[in-house]
C-alpha cells in the first residue's frame, strides 16, 4: 500500500510516497505531484525506510542508582513530577522541537505557561542555526519569516548563494538553481571554504572568515556609485544612513579585508548591477556568528537596494513552524492570555543558551534536540547537564540519553499526526504511514497527559491534533488565514507572508571574530555533509548513506599546511583551542585555504562544539559555530573521547 506524508528530515518539506506492507515502511518513493520536490526528492528522504526503526525508543524509561529501567508511562510521569512540580517556574526549561509537528510545539509551549507559569521555552534549532535571520527580517521587513518561495528561484537572473551550500544541504532547493541557471541566472558563489556550490557558479568568491559585513557593504557601496539601484529604495527609511556607512568600502579597502581579487570582487558586483530580477540566498555560514544579525542585515541591505527576493531555506523540517507556534521565551504573553482566559506571568522567559550553559536551571523537557553534542562550549554543557533533572523526550537515544533521567518515546514523523510549516512557510499536513513504533506518543498526548495529572486538564481539552490546529488559527495571528480543515484534507496553505515595510539597518565591519595567534595559528569552521542532518540519529543508521559517503571525522586541511606539519592523510591529530581539545584525522583536500581547517559537526566520535568557547551573536543568542582559533599537533596514537 503506498501512502503520502512528509519527509522527516530539512526545512524543504517534501511530500513522499511510503510503501507499507502491515506495520513497515518498505520503500520510499518520490511523489510525482509534490509543489516541493517536484518529484525529486534527496537520496537522505529516500533511504528514510532505512532508519525509521533502528535503536529507537520504544518504552518510558527513568534513571535510578545510574542505571535506565523501563517503566510504564504512568510510574514515569508521576516521577516527574515527583522531581519537578515543586520547582520555581525560574528553574524549569522546556525546549519544544522542529522535528515534530506544529500541534506538538504549541501544546508544549502552552504546557509551560500556563501549568509551570513560566516563559522558559526556547526552540533549538531556530536559537542555533537561524534565529538571528528571523531578528533581521523582523527589522527589516516587519516579519519573522521567508516572504518569497522555492519557485521565485527559477525567474532570478543573478542570484548570491552567500554562507550555503545548498547543492549539498538543500538538493531540492538546488534543482531549481539548475533550471534557473539554464535559463540564463548568473550564480554567484560567497563561502568561507571551497564547496559544491563554489565549484558550480558562474562567479566565485572564497573569502576570509567573519568577513561578509564587509564584501556586501562594498557591493552596495558599488551599486549606489554606479546608480543601479531601484529608485524605490531611495524613499525606504535608512537609506542616507547606509549611503554613509558604505562610502568607505571601496573595492581596493573589501579585497584586502576579504582576501580576493579586484577582479573577482568587480565581476560580482557588476553582476548584481546588471540584474533585474536578483535574489539571494544564506545558510549558517552567515548566521552561526558572533555578527550574525549584522550579516543578515547587510544581505537584506543589498536586496533592498535592488528589489531583489530573499530565498534562504531553514534548517529541520518544522523549524519555522516551531517558532510561530510561540516556542520562544519573549513571547506576546497578552495575546496567549486573551485566548487560554488564563493569568500568565510577564517576567520575561530565557533562551536554552542561558538555562543550559550561562546559567543553567535545576530541570530541562527536552523534545527531539541533542544538546549534548550540538550546543556550543560542550565541556561546559556537560558538566551542566550532569546536575539537571532532564526529561529528554526522543525518538532515537543520543549523547543526551546518557544525561537524562527520563526517557521517554516519541514518534518519528513519519509515525505522527498534524502538521508543518516548511521554510517558505507553507503549511503540510502529516499523515502517519504506519502506527507508532512501542509505546511512543506525541507531545501534545504527553503534555495534555501531564496536564491532568498536575490538575490543568481542562485547558488541553483536544481530542485529537485537528482540535489542536484549530485552536492555532485562532489563536496564532500568522495562522488566522489557515483553514484547519482544509490541510486536514490535504491541501497546502500559506501562513502570512506578507512584508509590511522594508527597511535598511546598516551594519559596520570591526573586524574577524576571533584571530590567530601563536599558539593558535589556524582558523577552524564547520560544515555539513550531504549525507548526514544534524547528530546523524536517522542518517547514519542507513546504509545507502554510509555506503556513498566518503564524509567522516576528519579535520580537512590544505596540502601546504599538511606538508609544513608533516602530516599525511590518516594521520591522529590533537585540534584544540581556549575552549576544549578533540582528536581527528587528517583529510588534505586541495580546496582548503592556507590558514583554514574544517570539520564536520554530525559524529559523536567527534564533538567539535567543545573547541567552540560560549560567544554568541549578542542580537539573537546564536552561538558561533564557524570561526574560532585552534592549534593542531600530531599525535601517535587516537585518544578515546567520551561524550561523558
Amino acid at each position: 500500500m503506498l501512502k503520502s506524508s512528509i519527509c522527516a528530515y530539512c526545512g524543504c518539506g517534501c511530500r513522499l510516497r511510503f510503501a507499507v506492507k502491515g506495520k513497515r515502511i518498505e520503500k520510499v518513493l518520490p511523489d510525482r505531484t509534490d509543489e516541493i520536490s517536484e518529484g525529486k526528492p534527496c537520496i537522505k528522504g529516500l533511504t528514510l525506510h532505512e532508519v525509521y526503526d533502528k535503536g529507537r525508543i520504544v518504552q518510558p524509561m527513568i534513571r535510578k542508582r545510574g542505571n535506565l529501567k523501563k517503566v510504564t508511562w504512568s510510574e514515569a510521569l508521576r516521577y516527574v513530577k515527583e522531581k519537578t512540580w515543586d520547582l520555581a517556574p525560574s528553574e524549569v526549561f522546556f525546549a519544544p522541537s522542529g522535528k515534530t509537528t506544529n500541534e506538538d510545539c504549541y501544546v508544549m509551549q502552552k504546557f509551560a505557561r500556563i501549568v509551570f507559569n513560566t516563559n522558559n521555552v526556547d526552540g533549538c534549532c531556530s536559537r542555533l542555526c537561524h534565529a538571528a535571520t528571523l531578528v533581521a527580517t523582523s527589522e527589516a521587513y516587519g516579519i519573522h519569516a521567508m516572504p518569497y518561495t522555492l519557485n521565485d528561484i527559477k525567474n532570478t537572473d543573478c542570484l548570491l548563494i552567500i554562507g550555503s551550500n545548498p547543492a549539498s544541504n538543500y538538493p531540492v532547493l538546488f534543482n531549481r538553481i539548475l533550471e534557473a541557471k539554464r535559463r540564463g541566472c548568473r550564480i554567484i558563489s560567497v563561502q568561507s571554504i571551497f564547496n559544491e556550490i563554489t565549484q558550480f557558479a558562474d562567479i566565485q568568491l572564497v573569502i576570509q572568515p567573519g568577513t561578509y559585513i564587509a564584501l556586501l557593504n562594498g557591493i552596495a557601496n558599488h551599486l549606489i556609485k554606479t546608480g543601479k539601484y531601484d529608485r524605490n529604495a531611495e524613499h525606504c527609511e535608512g537609506f542616507d544612513k547606509l549611503v554613509e556607512t558604505v562610502k568607505p568600502y571601496t573595492g581596493r579597502k573589501v579585497c584586502d579585508i576579504c582576501g580576493i581579487s579586484h577582479r573577482d570582487f568587480l565581476s560580482a558586483a557588476d553582476a548584481i548591477s546588471d540584474s533585474e530580477n536578483f535574489g539571494a540566498l544564506h545558510g549558517m555560514g552567515m548566521t552561526q556568528h558572533i555578527k550574525a544579525v549584522e550579516n543578515v542585515q547587510s544581505l537584506l541591505n543589498l536586496l533592498i537596494l535592488k528589489n531583489g527576493k530573499i530565498l534562504s531555506c531553514r534548517g529541520e523540517i518544522n523549524v519555522q513552524g516551531c517558532g510561530d507556534m510561540g516556542c520562544v521565551p519573549n513571547i506576546d504573553t497578552d495575546l496567549f492570555e486573551r485566548a487560554w482566559s488564563v493569568k500568565l506571568t510577564r517576567k520575561l522567559g530565557i533562551t536554552m543558551i542561558n538555562a543550559l550553559s550561562l546559567s543553567p536551571v535545576k530541570a530541562c523537557f527536552i523534545s527531539g534536540f541533542n544538546p549534548a553534542q550540538s550546543m556550543p562550549d560542550l565541556n561546559r554543557v556537560h558538566r551542566n547537564l550532569e546536575e539537571m533533572f532532564i526529561v529528554q523526550m526522543d525518538s532515537y537515544l543520543n549523547l543526551t540519553s546518557g544525561f537524562a533521567d527520563v526517557i521517554l518515546p516519541t514518534p518519528t514523523l513519519l509515525e505522527r499526526t498534524g502538521t508543518i510549516t516548511n521554510g517558505e512557510r507553507r503549511v503540510r499536513l502529516v499523515s502517519g504511514v504506519i502506527e507508532p513504533l512501542g509505546k511512543s506518543e506525541q507531545e501534545w498526548v504527553v503534555f495534555r497527559k501531564l496536564a491532568r495529572m498536575l490538575g490543568y486538564g481542562k485547558h488541553f481539552p483536544y481530542r485529537n491534533a485537528r482540535d489542536v490546529l484549530h485552536e492555532i488559527t485562532n489563536v496564532i495571528p500568522s495562522y488566522s488565514g489557515i483553514d484547519a480543515d482544509s490541510v486536514y484534507m490535504g491541501y497546502d496553505q500559506f501562513a502570512d507572508k506578507t512584508i509590511k515595510f522594508r527597511k535598511f539597518i546598516p551594519a559596520i565591519f570591526t573586524g574577524v571574530d576571533d584571530v590567530r595567534s601563536r599558539r593558535y595559528p589556524f582558523l577552524l569552521t564547520t560544515f555539513r555533509s550531504k549525507y548526514q542532518f544534524l547528530t546523524g540519529e536517522m542518517t547514519s543508521k542507513s546504509e545507502t548513506l554510509q555506503r556513498v559517503s566518503k564524509d567522516g571525522a576528519y579535520c580537512y586541511i590544505s596540502r601546504p599546511d599538511a606538508e609544513r606539519l608533516k602530516l599525511r592523510d590518516g594521520d591522529n591529530v590533537t585540534v584544540e583551542s581556549t575552549a576544549g581539545s578533540v582528536v581527528a584525522k587528517v583529510k588534505i583536500d586541495t580546496r582548503m585555504q592556507q590558514g583554514v581547517v574544517a570539520m564536520h559537526f554530525h559524529f559523536e566520535r567527534l564533538l567539535v562544539n567543545k573547541l567552540f568557547p560560549s560567544q554568541f551573536d549578542t542580537r539573537s543568542l546564536t552561538p558561533n559555530y564557524k570561526l574560532v582559533a585552534v592549534s593542531i599537533g600530531k599525535i601517535d596514537k587516537p585518544q578515546k573521547q567520551e561524550g561523558r
